[in-house]
């Protein structure tokens, strides 16, 4: 029986997708991606799976395929709906983890970009700066409550712990945000999430 495929690279943006799948309890497999030798660990390039040369790809069942993370995390959550990784679709409360999901992308994803590929260090100061105001107000944000949308885990933290696993190698010191740094700790102890810090060798 044919089973959905993620190809990934290890610690980048896909992990979000591999950890959604996980707590999914999906039926799936793992391609690697090596970003250094650009190849997949078949051998084939990557751009013959995903043109825009970059992870994660979900293959599905029916051999379609699935690219940016945001949408990857939504199909994950919506095939699962007893997980509720995700509100109902066209319930306002979905609309809000599209919220999260923007603002994740655009105020914290994309503003890591020149930390991790060389960027001059007025850029990289920028980034550091920027980051710093987006982890603010995603702490204010989150309060006192366990997770993004309030009590139940969904696929916005899968993608916010993601990000946050990237704070050390960036230069960050996470402890500036106690409630980040705590909440951090609390996701990375679901067993989902922890299968996939295991699976892909990121668990210590």
């Amino acid at each position: 029986m044919p089973r959905m495929k993620l190809y990934y690279a290890v610690a980048t943006c896909s992990h979000a997708a591999h950890i959604a799948l996980r707590e999914a309890g999906l039926s799936f497999t793992l391609v690697r991606y090596d970003m250094k030798t650009a190849r997949l660990e078949d051998g084939g390039r990557l751009e013959d799976i995903n043109d825009k040369g970059y992870v994660p790809v979900l293959e599905l069942d029916d051999s379609q395929r699935l690219t940016e993370v945001a949408a990857v995390l939504q199909y994950v959550a919506d095939r699962a709906p007893e997980r509720q990784l995700a509100p109902a679709a066209g319930t306002f409360e979905r609309y809000r983890l599209q919220e999260w999901l923007h603002f994740l992308g655009t105020e914290v994803h994309k503003i890591y970009w020149p930390l991790f590929h060389d960027g001059a260090e007025i850029e990289n100061q920028k980034a550091r700066d920027k980051l710093a105001r987006s982890f603010t107000w995603i702490e204010k944000k989150l309060g006192e409550q366990p997770f993004l949308m309030g009590d139940t885990f969904t696929v916005a933290d899968a993608y916010l712990v993601t990000m946050l696993n990237w704070t050390r190698a960036a230069g960050i010191d996470i402890a500036t945000w106690p409630g980040l740094k705590d909440y951090r700790l609390r996701v990375r102890a679901r067993p989902g999430v922890g299968d996939a810090l295991e699976a892909e060798g990121l668990k210590r």
